[in-house]
């Protein structure tokens, strides 16, 4: 008798399986967005897991050739959402730059537009200083 015979009593047909029934999820998502405040060693770990390269096995074939076999990621779904809420975070903040940035460049533009202004002015009282000058000392 073999090891792997065909000596197997046949089981009866599984029965198909319910549907699965999840629970609701919370609709206030501001105590999970308070909840997701990650520390910085907690951000830069997460950095280096992401930025490492992919774990990979070397397994040989019949013609003994290596052959690079990448496994998948997996991260926690607690992780994942902390992730996520970070980078909604990140998004927000770069808005809020973007747009001071626009305001920055708005009012630098203002700025140089008045000093302009004042210099053409300046140019303007010179030239008349310079003409009653001239016509009282000639």
């Amino acid at each position: 008798m073999g090891l792997f015979g065909s000596n197997k009593k046949e089981q009866p047909a599984k029965a198909e399986l319910p549907p699965l029934k999840f629970p609701d999820l919370p609709q206030d998502q501001t105590s999970e967005q308070k909840q997701a405040k990650i520390t910085q060693e907690e951000a830069n770990t997460i950095k280096q897991a992401v930025s490492m390269p992919p774990v990979q096995n070397v397994q040989e074939d019949a013609n003994s050739e290596e052959i690079m076999e990448e496994k998948p990621l997996f991260v926690k779904v607690e992780n994942y959402r902390e992730v996520m809420s970070t980078l909604e975070e990140l998004k927000e903040k770069l808005k809020e730059t973007s747009t001071l940035l626009n305001e920055l460049n708005r009012i630098k533009d203002e700025e140089e537009h008045e000093i302009d202004s004042w210099q053409n002015e300046l140019e303007s009282i010179k030239e008349k200083l310079m003409l009653i000058d001239k016509t009282l000392f000639e």
